[in-house]
């Protein structure tokens, strides 16, 4: 929503597959790059990475101890510093200074979405199997971006997108299990058993069928 809003204020068009995310945050106008809203785009990264940290804290109650919840804790602290860090260095303050910011948290947004999978194969299958086609995606999108086979914009997306779709699904899920094991226990939902209508279909009595006696032939 931040880049669809950041992309409407655009002086020029802004072409999603083309154009960088990172563009929207550029902070300076030239002819080719306008963003006059590059507050709000630079805002969702800070907001993004601060929330990152806060899913990290509630995550590693799920996992159980050992060396993979220290790697994968210390992966998502490195992906919610990267992307705050994008935010606070757009692309115009200078590329060696934005992609030293950028780099970290784009290579460990795959590397840690493969340990989850790993780590809950045996435990939370569900969970496991979306972090796996997550990473699978985003390691897609991120060699045909380097590749060049697709546009610059659509490759950054198909790399990046699956993180935060990663964090919005599992934490809503990972809610929602919660609400149901706290707040909605205390609704009494006895009270649905009297919208149960019986239904009684009234069948008219079928009329006996008389029978003819048998009455032997006479010789």
């Amino acid at each position: 929503m931040a880049e669809l809003f950041t992309a409407s204020a655009w002086s020029t068009p802004y072409s999603f597959a083309r154009n960088s995310i990172s563009s929207l945050g550029v902070t300076s106008c030239e002819v080719d790059s306008c963003s006059p809203m590059h507050d709000v785009m630079n805002s969702t990264f800070v907001a993004l990475g601060v929330l990152t940290l806060v899913g990290a804290y509630f995550l590693h109650r799920h996992i159980r101890n050992g060396r993979s919840k220290k790697w994968i804790l210390s992966l998502a602290v490195i992906i919610a510093v990267s992307t705050a860090a994008t935010g606070l260095f757009p692309a115009n303050d200078g590329t060696i200074m934005h992609w030293a910011a950028v780099m970290p948290g784009f290579v460990a947004r795959h590397v840690v979405l493969v340990l989850i999978a790993w780590h809950l194969w045996h435990e939370r299958r569900v969970v496991a199997l979306w972090s796996a086609l997550c990473a699978l995606v985003g390691v897609v999108g991120a060699i045909l971006m380097l590749a060049q086979t697709l546009h610059f914009g659509l490759g950054e997306r198909l790399a990046l997108y699956p993180m935060p779709a990663w964090m919005a699904v599992t934490g809503a899920a990972v809610l929602l299990a919660l609400a149901r094991r706290t707040v909605l226990r205390r609704f009494d939902f006895s009270w649905l058993g009297y919208l149960r209508i019986p239904l009684r279909v009234r069948t008219k009595p079928r009329p006996a069928l008389s029978v003819a006696p048998l009455v032997p032939s006479s010789e």
